[in-house]
């Protein structure tokens, strides 16, 4: 009697599940895509998947010209159901499998699949295929399987097969031009377990910044010379050359753990699978030359080393205010290409206003397509003067390297209402009016006096020498003060002098954040941000444009100035070490102090040195 009663309780709960989960099944557009290898070999059996998401009615399959179909459609579908929070929801997956032969070399497209459900439809796109003649991975693998020993092992292992690889997406490019580069391992039918002692290569000469990679490595065929291999992406770079000429890109250095089927002399073993060891391989990637053309001449008076693709905007926070209140002019460049290194645009102000330091504001974003996002100048105003004012449209120049030519653009001109600033002047007026009529208060009624001789006291001012010693004197001063007024306007105009005397308060606001980071412990932050100080400081003090920077540059600059060498060494030198650092983790905080006590004290000399 109780288990009929168990078994009942047990049919209507099944019962109420499958209810549930009938009536509140997850509504979703049908998708599907394909799963298939991007290379394979001649004489090779492989597969290629369609899945589909949704109860499918229909399956159309797609024309497969160049293989041989083998076995296929093999059906097949999963089912997942989940509970929150009270909601039941279910997701179907349908799979389609085709095992296919490739008899001949080529390239091939296995064309569109599609399905149907009900009135929904989707389908795939053509995926191509290559086919190339070269030695199947499972085939070196067997062989490699079949060596006997832990000495022979070892050798196939080194056969080849494996091996490290830098690529570049370009190889000529003009300077300032973006590079990608991949550094890869390749494997063909080795069983790798880890990788230990990782060296970066040095980029002398380049800008670099590092792409977001995977936790894992995924790996994936390709083909090279002919030869199928498994390729893992190991880590990319953007790359930003500083400098023409033919450059270098160093070697890339791993050690790799492969595990490998050595012969074992018991029969039992062997016929079990046999035993395996586990070789370690160094591995070492080929230097890889970079040609960097120089940019063509010609360029326009406002270009400061931007390369790629951009567009400007300008705007104000508030174009119609009160003199003595505040307004903000924002500045946005964005594009693809070298963003990082572009300088805030020359604006042209009125006189009238009151300019303080730029904010500075990055948003971009690294990949495969290059550097894209925006950078942003934030510049404040304040107008001491009532008026109608207007600032100029700002001129920005870029070099396109896909057109190989300069563009200019122009930020639309910004009109801006100032009112006078009556609150404050009446304020002024009625304050100084309260203190006269305290000061005057009983005497300014004076009474007649009779019976008195009236004589001559003083004599006037005007008409006497020292009244025309004064006059000479104000003269004098006035002159003096409008020569001092020229000279600083003309000074404030000129880019070169103004950037020459801030330098030393640029590098001192950069060391100070450098050293924040020190004492933070964030290595990473602490070099880039004390190379921007050394590169920045150099930029400003001897004018050198951001795009022609390199340890070439400086010798010769420092030499036409009369610097001394161990200076002129001692600025290269924490220059290289900050470049190192940032491929080689691991300083210490004594290291990184050192280099920033060598920093602050190469600048503060030169500064004495360098007029």
């Amino acid at each position: 009697m109780l288990n009929k009663i168990a078994i009942g309780f047990k049919a209507m709960f099944a019962a109420l599940i499958a209810v549930l989960c009938t009536t509140q099944v997850l509504a979703q557009n049908i998708r599907m895509e394909i799963q298939a290898p991007r290379v394979v070999t001649v004489g090779e059996m492989f597969r290629v998947t369609f899945v589909a998401n949704g109860n499918v009615d229909n399956f159309i399959a797609p024309s497969m010209e160049g293989f041989v179909v083998t076995a296929g459609p093999v059906q097949g579908n999963t089912s997942n159901v989940s509970i929150i929070n009270g909601k039941v929801t279910q997701s179907v997956t349908h799979t389609f499998t085709y095992t296919l032969y490739a008899e001949k070399e080529g390239k091939f497209t296995i064309g569109s699949a599609k399905v149907k459900a009900g009135s929904d439809e989707a389908q795939t796109q053509p995926f191509a295929i290559e086919c190339v003649k070269g030695e199947d991975p499972r085939t070196a693998q067997q062989q490699q399987q079949q060596q006997g020993g832990g000495q022979k092992a070892a050798a196939a292992a080194g056969d080849g097969s494996l091996y490290l690889g830098l690529t570049l997406n370009k190889t000529e490019v003009y300077r300032g031009e973006c590079i990608v580069a991949a550094t890869k391992i390749y494997s063909r039918g080795n069983s790798i377990r880890s990788f230990e002692n990782v060296k970066k290569p040095t980029y002398n000469g380049f800008w670099s910044q590092d792409l977001d990679m995977p936790k894992e490595i995924n790996f994936t065929r390709e083909n090279v010379n002919g030869v199928v291999y498994d390729a893992g992406l190991l880590w990319k770079q953007l790359l930003f050359p500083q400098q023409s000429g033919e450059l270098t890109l160093s070697p890339s250095e791993i050690d790799v753990i492969v595990q490998v089927r050595t012969r074992s002399r018991d029969m039992f073993e062997d016929f079990f699978g046999g035993s395996y060891q586990n070789i370690r391989r160094h591995l070492q990637s080929k230097t890889v030359k970079v040609k960097v053309k120089d940019l063509p001449g010609g360029a326009p008076a406002s270009f400061s080393g931007a390369v790629g693709s951009f567009k400007i905007e300008a705007s104000l926070s508030k174009n119609q205010l009160v003199a003595n209140d505040a307004t903000t002019l924002t500045i946005r460049i964005s594009g693809n290409g070298n963003l990082k290194l572009i300088n805030e645009p020359k604006v042209n102000l009125p006189v009238d206003f009151e300019v303080y330091d730029t904010k500075t504001t990055d948003a971009i974003k690294n990949s495969d397509a290059g550097a894209s996002g925006y950078r942003q100048f934030e510049i404040p105003l304040i107008p001491r003067s009532a008026g109608e004012f207007t600032i100029p449209a700002i001129e920005f120049a870029y070099f396109n390297p896909a057109t190989g030519k300069y563009a200019t653009l122009y930020a639309k001109e910004q009109t801006i209402s100032v009112e006078k600033d009556t609150k404050s002047q009446q304020t002024y007026a009625s304050s100084e009016g309260r203190r006269e009529g305290i000061k005057f208060l009983g005497k300014d009624i004076r009474f007649i006096k009779t019976g008195e001789k009236l004589a001559q006291q003083d004599r006037l001012l005007f008409g006497s020498t020292a009244f025309y010693l004064i006059y000479i004197a104000l003269i004098a001063i006035f002159a003096a003060l409008y020569a001092w007024l020229k000279k600083h306007r003309k000074n404030s105009q000129n880019v070169v002098l103004m950037r020459n005397r801030k330098a030393n308060k640029v590098a001192k606001k950069r060391l100070k954040n450098s050293a924040q980071l020190l004492k933070m412990g964030n290595a990473q932050g602490f070099y880039d941000e004390l190379l921007r100080a050394m590169w920045g400081y150099l930029s400003d003090k001897l004018n050198i444009p951001v795009a022609e920077l390199s340890r070439e540059s400086a010798r010769e600059a420092f030499a036409r100035r009369s610097i001394e060498e161990p200076y002129i060494e001692t600025f290269l030198s924490v220059i290289d070490e900050c470049e190192f650092a940032r491929y080689a983790p691991g300083s210490g905080r004594k290291e990184m102090a050192h280099v920033y006590r060598d920093a602050a004290d190469v600048i503060s000399k030169l500064e004495q040195r360098v007029r």
